[in-house]
């Protein structure tokens, strides 16, 4: 499949997930993206990791800044995007295997961040998981 198709199939895919269990699978292009990465699953790792690490700096930033709706929302995405760089620098240093390693995207790991705060990590990533699986299968099916 293209990727514009893994991204098609991820955006109706997440959205239907979404209206029927009314959890987002971490944004609408977040499974086609993650789909089309499933043979590189040290990319996957870093980005959930990054994501992971954004919720609770943004969270304290909201203490002292003022961070609601789109504000909040691109708090979420520059975080990514600084945690990203931190990662992508730091982990060839203790992890010389991993030399190279990218996370998905720059504003994927943001936009997972985002509703992680909002729903949970395990409820997020469970959505995820499910969305990007369904991509997947359509993947197969389609080739």
């Amino acid at each position: 499949m293209t990727p514009e198709a893994y991204l098609l199939a991820g955006v109706v895919l997440g959205l239907l997930l979404t209206e029927i269990t009314g959890i987002s699978p971490g944004g609408l292009i977040v499974p086609g993206y993650v789909a089309m990465f499933l043979d590189r699953p040290e990319r996957i790792a870093l980005t959930a990791g990054i994501a992971l690490a954004t919720v609770p700096l943004v969270r304290i930033a909201g203490k002292y800044l003022l961070l609601f709706g789109r504000r909040r929302f691109a708090f979420f995405l520059l975080a990514g995007f600084a945690v990203r760089s931190l990662a992508e620098a730091l982990v060839p240093s203790l992890f010389p295997s991993l030399d190279g390693i990218e996370a998905i995207g720059w504003i994927i790991p943001g936009i997972i961040a985002s509703d992680v705060d909002k729903q949970g990590v395990v409820s997020t990533f469970l959505a995820l998981s499910a969305a990007t699986a369904l991509v997947a299968i359509v993947a197969m099916v389609v080739r």
